[in-house]
Formats: structure tokens, sequence, C-alpha cells
């Protein structure tokens, strides 16, 4: 095993024996590392190990992917609220154990009465949309479930009532939110102990409040949440506080089936979701990359190429913003006419990319992005994570409320997060009422001859794609494990802003690139993208590149393999024993 993996196993390891005694244990692999693990009855792979173990347990107690997606949800948004939560946003897209697909749109949805102000709001209740995450858990959960919701929802009930231990990661954005955080009182009364004192890494966080809110989505199956108890409080608080969504808003609220969009790359189909999801930017990124003999080229000369498809792929965006056509987003001849726009370096030195940690937790903690500093303020938000079941069920799913704690508004009472909708966050998007604003998020899945082959999606804003995108041709390009595909760094391209129309112009020729103590691309990389005239930028915080978690499966073992990204704080876990073999 990797120094890398070695050093982060010791670090996931303390952090989950400080963990409540409740669901203490974890799943270890055969080199002990919470960050990878493999199963022949299914697989969780999250953020945070409380949400990975949930899942788990669901699985081990006879639930399929679906149950154990929605159990760990719910506990992602009691214990990562500054990521997610019950008042964001979310994709869905599922494998069904026949092979065919069902994805959800979970998006936040502008109210009906909004009015784009003279100037956008950087957050309050006017950024405020119709939460969409409650929704599309319960058509998850209605439509593929097989628990009762009480039973899926009892870890993050308990968890929000008896507490949960903040871990370094969650502690270090509260810091960075802790005047947005005074300034409402509903955080106050929730996140901050005296209504003013942050919490630490180490100490319990408990949150009745939401524990209530929650406890109530249960025993309705969700129904509270838009037309009931919850629903009156949100509209009230947002009536009062000059917020737009009304009782009215909520209980129109649908989540609706998604879009659905494929292509077939080097004999693998990608699968994932468009507009307004980014799935599209995948497949189109692809496409692009199809043209290239990657497996022949050095790393500097594969990283070149990569950072340059991404580019053109997200600046697509602008002009193909609905993507009515998914031909269009499709065409093999659109991508093979980008292609011949890229620059390959010509072969330089090739020397290994070494893949591993700090020396010391304290290092990771102290050098890694917890909030997206590295490019912009609170530019870092979003989770993901994927299940799957014995049975061949997988379920990918993107949760957000957009930057660090969303809106940084909390209805007292309610004790959750609302996401940022409208406002400067997203005013590049369409914030027209009844608009669904477009974002990156890409829960995908890859499969090959009709078998499932990986599951996987990313956090981390616009570099949620070139997180996925990289995973995949490490994967099917370079013929790497899913632990290398996760581990190796990335590049991400680099962008100007447009000041008239507020969005970050993507340039290929321009590269971010990965240089984390200990890690990352080798000097001879740099020398030979300077060469071939790219302007390279040096990042050297973990956890700057998205964050991936993934499955991948083996055809030929029926064999789960699980992994967290490991600039983050999540877990891969995978039950000992199924339904399957009974």
């Amino acid at each position: 095993m990797s120094l890398r993996l070695k050093i982060s196993a010791i670090l996931i390891t303390l952090l989950v024996a400080c963990q409540p005694s409740t669901e203490q244990g974890t799943n270890e692999t055969e080199n002990d590392n919470p960050k990878l693990a493999t199963s022949v009855n299914g697989m969780v792979a999250a953020a945070q190990p409380l949400a990975t173990q949930a899942g788990n347990a669901i699985l081990e107690a006879g639930g399929n992917a679906a149950d154990a997606a929605v159990a760990t949800a719910f506990v992602l948004a009691v214990v990562e609220p500054t990521m997610n939560g019950i008042g964001g946003r979310s994709q869905i897209l599922v494998r069904k154990t026949d092979g065919s697909f069902q994805g959800y749109n979970g998006m936040t949805e502008v109210p009906a009465s909004y009015v784009l102000p003279d100037e956008p709001l950087a957050s309050g209740h006017g950024t405020v949309g119709t939460p969409g995450v409650v929704a599309a858990l319960m058509r998850l959960h209605k439509e593929h479930g097989s628990m009762p919701l009480e039973t899926l929802m009892e870890a993050a009930i308990r968890h929000a009532a008896e507490g949960f231990e903040v871990l370094p990661g969650e502690a270090a954005r509260h810091k960075i939110a802790h005047k947005a955080m005074l300034a409402n009182a509903g955080f106050r009364r929730q996140m901050l102990k005296n209504d003013s004192v942050l919490y630490q890494a180490g100490e319990i966080l408990k949150q009745p409040d939401l524990a209530q809110t929650l406890k109530r989505i249960s025993e309705t199956n969700g129904r509270d949440f838009y037309e009931g108890e919850t629903a009156r409080q949100i509209a009230e608080d947002m009536k009062t506080n000059g917020g737009f969504v009304s009782l009215e808003d909520l209980k129109n609220y649908k989540a609706l089936d998604a879009r659905y969009i494929s292509t077939d790359y080097r004999g693998y189909e990608i699968h994932s979701i468009p507009a307004p999801a980014g799935g599209g930017l995948i497949v189109k990124a692809l496409n692009i990359l199809e043209n290239f003999d990657l497996s022949g080229m050095t790393d500097a000369q594969w990283g070149a190429v990569i950072n340059q498809a991404l580019a053109i792929a997200m600046e697509s965006r602008f002009a193909d913003y609905y993507e009515p056509d998914l031909d269009v987003v499709k065409s093999k001849s659109w991508a093979a006419e980008q292609a011949a726009s890229i620059v390959v370096p010509a072969r330089g030195p090739s020397q290994a990319t070494g893949f591993v940690k700090p020396k010391t937790s304290q290092l990771l903690a102290q050098q890694t992005d917890w909030a997206g500093d590295t490019w912009e303020k609170d530019s870092h938000h979003t989770t993901h994570f994927v299940t799957a079941d014995c049975q061949g069920m997988v379920v990918s799913i993107t949760q957000t409320v957009g930057p660090l704690f969303g809106s940084k508004v909390i209805t007292p009472g309610t004790g959750f997060v609302y996401a940022s909708t409208m406002g400067s966050y997203l005013s590049s998007s369409d914030q027209a009422p009844g608009s669904r604003p477009r974002t990156t998020i890409a829960p995908t899945v890859v499969t090959k001859d009709g078998e499932t082959v990986m599951v996987l999606g990313a956090a981390g804003g616009i570099r949620i794609l070139s997180g996925i995108v990289q995973t995949i041709s490490r994967s099917i390009d370079r013929g790497m494990t899913l632990e290398a595909a996760v581990a190796a760094p990335r590049v991400h391209p680099g962008s100007t802003r447009n000041m008239e129309s507020r969005t970050a112009v993507a340039n290929g020729m321009k590269i971010n690139a990965e240089y984390t103590p200990d890690n990352g691309w080798a000097t001879p990389d740099s020398t030979t993208w300077a060469q071939a005239g790219f302007d390279i930028t040096i990042v050297t915080r973990y956890g700057a590149f998205a964050r991936v978690h993934a499955i991948s499966r083996d055809p030929e073992t029926n064999t789960w393999t699980g992994m967290a990204d490991l600039d983050w704080e999540g877990t891969a876990e995978g039950p000992e024993d199924s339904d399957c073999n009974q």
C-alpha cells in the first residue's frame, strides 16, 4: 500500500474512532484502509464516515441500493451541512436491476413571485428557491425502495438528536462562515454554542430542531416538508424576511424525471444527466478525447489534452444552455471538429507521478482546501455518493446547497440551511420564475456489454466535470485501477472572468495543476507544458480539484470496489453479507 493511502487510513481511522458509540464499526478491507473497500454484496462510498456506515447498515439489513442511498443522503444532510442538506437541490441517476435507467431532477426552483433585484444578492432570504432534495428522495424511495422510510431515516434522526462529532473539515468551514452564522437567528440557535461560539473539531454538535423536522418527514413520507408544519414555518419565515418561497410554491413543487444522455466511448457506454445538470458536458469532453490515442501518451501529453477538452466542453454550455437537442450534445462530428484545435505537446521526459499523502494528519488538516478558497471565496460545496447492491442496482447522487452554507439562512425551528438559488452565485443562469438554474452536477454510470463497470460523481463546482472525466479516462485509457484513478493528481483549465456576463471563460492553454506536498505532477510534466506554450498555475492545497466518490464492478468476479477521494474525509464500505447469499 502506498504511503499516501497509509497516512489517509490512519487519519480516517482516528476520526471514525472518535464517533459516538452508536454505529462505531467500519468494514475494514484487507489493507485496513477505510478509503478503499471491496465486497461481492454491494458498496457505499460517501464523503463522511457516518453516512457511509448508515448506507452500509441498510445493505446489511437487506435493503437495496435505493434504500441505502436514501439513508446515506439524509445522514449527509445532518453531518455535512456546509455542503448539502434537505433545503438544497440534487440530481439522482439509478440503474435498475433490469439495466434500464431512471433519473430524478430535484433542483431548486425559482419561486413564482420572484422579482430580479437591481443588484444580485450574495446571500439571504432573497436567494432562497423552493428546495428539491426531499421530493427527489421521496420519489427514489417510493419507486425503488424496499424498506420503510422511518427505518431508512433512523440514523439521520439519531445523529441530529443525539449529536455527532464534528470532523476537521466541517469545523474549518464553520469557522469561515462564522460571521454569516451570527447574522441569522436560525443559525445561531442551531449551529453555535450559546448563540455565538463555534463548535470545534472533535466536539459533539446536536441539532434538535433538525431532528424534529426529519421525524416529521419520515412519518409523512415527505408531505410535511411541502404541505405541513415544516412548509408553514418556511413560508412564514420567507414572508417576514423578504423571501419569495410561498406555501403555494412548496405545494406545487415536484421532483421531475431527469433527462438522460449516453455516448459510446471506446466500447464503453457513458450515462449521465444533461441540463440542468452537467452530464452533457461530460459526454462532450469524452467525445473530444476519443479522437486521441491517450493510452500511448506520456502523463504530460495526456494532461494537456484533457485540459483542453474540458475547457472546450465547459465553454460550450453558454452557447447551448438548455441542451434541447441531445443529438447535438453528443455529436461525434462536432467533437472531431473541436479536437482539431487541440495542441498535443511533444513527448518529453517521463517521470512517474507519486500518489502519497502528507507525512502527518496535521499537515493534511492545515493544507486542505476545505472551503474552496483556491478558486474564489466559498467555491467549494456539494457532496456526492454512490451505492450498489448485490442484485446489481446502482444509485449515483449529487446533493448541494450551492456555496458554503448556501443562502446562509436557517428558519428558526427547522434546523436546515437553504440552498442559494437566486442571487450572485447563479447570476449567469436562468432565474425566471419557475426555472431550475443549471449546475455542473453530473451523477454518472459507466457500462460495458450491458454490465455496470463504474458508478461515480464528484463535488467541487465546475471542477466536478474535470474530476469525473479524468477518473473515467484514467480507468479506460490509462488502464488504472479505480484506486489509482481516483488518487492520481488532476488538472483543471484556467479561466478569465467576463465582468459583463459574470461568467468565467475557460482557457485550455491555461493549466491548473495539482502539486500537493509529496504528491502531484512531476517536474518534467511542467517543463513539457511550458515548452508547448501552456501557462501553468501550481496548486499545492489538498482537495482543490474536486472530490470524487466512485465504485467499480468486476463482471468476472461480481466484486464491487469502492473508493473515497483521498483529499476529503469520506470512506467506502461494503456489506459482509446480503440477501443474495441466503
